[in-house]
């Protein structure tokens, strides 16, 4: 038996016990959303793929259940039977559901059930643990630990990196995850953040150093990974944040920290300035024609398939069909579908295998989170909370500019964190349609003390009203005028 198969029957068994421990500690809580994302480390290691296929070459390759699934399924439990608010309906949550039905529906051309159930039910997951993050945010606003969690997810793939570009000779480092794209692109959706935390939340000088190194650390991880994409999105996601920053929250802080950043990146730059030059003046022809070429097929099952595309998860089978495919026999065709590559693109992906209505759908998922972290970060910009929205705005324009050139925003981890961003960016709407910036907890308390406040003025004033009328009881009687004593008679 797999150290993966031990961990995940163990889980099985202690998720009532760690429901329980939930339920009654909140501290336990707040120590189990900081593991969340550090769990991502060894997300492979700690996660079961049924009926898998690992050489199939599709955004997903099995039933996948993963310890993270289960500890959100027990925090979900935990919150539920706290009698928390716990909600379903989050601002945005309407829109997956549309992009999910749309997937449901390209079951209908689908080349194969199996595989489409692999993504749906990634899907599924997917929405159960960005749920359970969502709802805890909601509900505590307790937004630093899960961040923090985040920060150290950065360092320790930034350490691992290191060690393989340093001591191992590598030249393309993902860190911990599956590929150095999808490195890339998480670097890019969460550096920006970090940013924005420096820029406009005041801490104290230990923060504000472990902040500045989480975001030099996503920085030059993203050099370490040297795709183009990331090289080219990074800087303009944090270009986005310094404008946000500069015309909301403008301090003298914001000038000190651009500076330092600035002097900081341009030596580290200058320093892999050959090598990132190399990457993009001499990249190989092949790369360049494979990707035009499987964006092409991607037209040609969009242009027959136009309304539901071809199946969810079903690209390397369709894209196989001479029909499709004009390259078959050639490097950049395959006649054996279980290695067929993936259309660099996750627009043109969703388009084949979805049809426009699903690739409609996505569009208005992912830009209406885009749209509201910018308006929300003006609603929010005199608050503490602006700088998650300033961040995210950054960090979603870098990945959706970077999605044109990589299908990797698609892959489990990149899919959990966004949505985990945008559970972030759904609590602040949230908050701001109830015209509140205080979280549940926050405004339970304000009301449990104002109705204590009034069961003391109620006690207070029932307790003169019956010392009143006790000092009423205990007056002697008053005796009778004498013309009352003795009434004159007839």
């Amino acid at each position: 038996m797999e150290f993966k198969h031990i961990i995940f029957i163990l889980s099985v068994i202690g998720i009532i016990p760690l429901t329980c421990l939930l339920m009654l500690s909140q501290r336990c809580m707040k120590i189990c959303v900081f593991l969340i994302p550090l769990i991502l480390i060894k997300y492979q290691e700690t996660s079961i793929n049924f009926f898998t296929n690992k050489n199939y070459k599709g955004t997903a390759l099995g039933y996948e259940i993963s310890l993270i699934h289960l500890i959100a399924i027990a925090l979900l439990l935990a919150m539920i039977l706290r009698r928390w608010p716990v909600k379903v309906l989050f601002p945005g949550n309407i829109l997956y559901f549309i992009y999910f039905i749309a997937c449901i529906l390209s079951l209908i051309s689908t080349q194969n059930n199996l595989y489409s159930g692999f993504e749906l039910m990634k899907m599924i997951t997917i929405f159960i643990v960005a749920l359970a993050i969502t709802n805890y945010l909601y509900i505590t606003h307790d937004f630093d630990t899960f961040l923090n969690g985040i920060a150290c997810v950065i360092l320790v793939s930034f350490f691992i990196a290191f060690k393989a570009k340093y001591f191992e000779g590598r030249v393309q480092v993902p860190g911990i995850f599956p590929h150095q794209n999808s490195a890339g692109m998480f670097m890019c959706l969460l550096g920006p953040v970090f940013l924005s935390r420096l820029l406009n939340k005041k801490d104290n000088f230990i923060k504000i150093g472990f902040y500045l190194l989480v975001f030099l650390t996503s920085f030059l991880a993203t050099l370490f990974t040297y795709s183009r994409g990331s090289l080219a999105c990074f800087p303009i996601g944090c270009t986005i944040v310094i404008i946000l920053s500069i015309s909301f929250n403008f301090n003298l802080k914001t000038i000190i920290v651009i500076f330092v950043i600035a002097v900081l990146s341009i030596f580290s730059i200058i320093y892999s300035a050959p090598t990132i030059i190399n990457r993009f003046v001499n990249a190989p022809q092949i790369s360049a024609d494979t990707r035009k070429h499987f964006a092409e097929t991607a037209m040609n099952i969009i242009k027959d398939k136009p309304l539901f595309g071809c199946g969810i998860n079903t690209w390397s089978i369709v894209a196989n069909q001479p029909k499709y495919n004009h390259y078959l026999g050639t490097f950049f065709g395959d006649e054996d579908p279980e290695y067929m590559g993936i259309v660099e693109t996750v627009y043109l992906l969703v388009g084949a295998e979805c049809g426009l209505f699903g690739l409609g759908a996505l569009l208005l998922w992912y830009f209406y989170y885009l749209f509201q972290a910018i308006f929300q970060g003006y609603q929010w910009r005199k608050t503490e909370c602006f700088y998650p929205l300033a961040g995210l705005a950054g960090g979603l324009t870098a990945n959706y500019l970077q999605s044109t050139l990589e299908w990797v925003l698609k892959q489990q981890i990149n899919f959990c964190m966004l949505f985990w961003c945008f559970g972030i960016i759904a609590v602040l709407i949230q908050g701001s349609r109830e015209h509140t910036t205080l979280s549940y907890l926050e405004l339970y308390a304000l009301r449990r003390e104002e109705y204590l406040k009034q069961l003391e003025m109620a006690a207070a004033t029932a307790a003169e009203e019956e010392a009143g009328q006790a000092e009423q009881l205990e007056q002697p009687e008053q005796p009778l005028p004498e013309d009352q004593q003795n009434p004159p008679t007839i």
